[in-house]
């Protein structure tokens, strides 16, 4: 039943032997999809629509906001300077 999953699904590729994880969202391909058997895995109704580009473990996020080096060093001063608040004690009032 090829279509985007909705639970995280681990399965083994046939030609590499290698053991892959299908992320929720993702549509996997129909080799692949053919190896998911548990219906409630996927998402009704089976269809995909715009397919993401899958990101690499290790790549920074393309949709990530960018600073520049010269805000990031202001940011890191700044939070440096500020002083967390204090805790006041509770009363063992009435």
């Amino acid at each position: 039943m090829p279509g985007r999953l909705k639970a995280a699904v681990y399965v083994q590729d046939p030609s590499t032997r290698e053991e892959l994880i299908l992320l929720p969202g993702e549509c996997p391909e129909p080799e692949l999809a053919a190896l998911v058997t548990n219906p409630d895995a996927w998402e009704v109704p089976p269809y995909c629509e715009v397919e993401a580009k899958p990101i690499a473990v290790g790549e920074p996020d393309p949709t990530a906001k960018k600073i520049a080096p010269e805000q990031a060093e202001q940011e890191e001063a700044d939070s440096g300077t500020k002083k967390p608040q204090t805790r006041r004690p509770r009363s063992a009032g009435s």
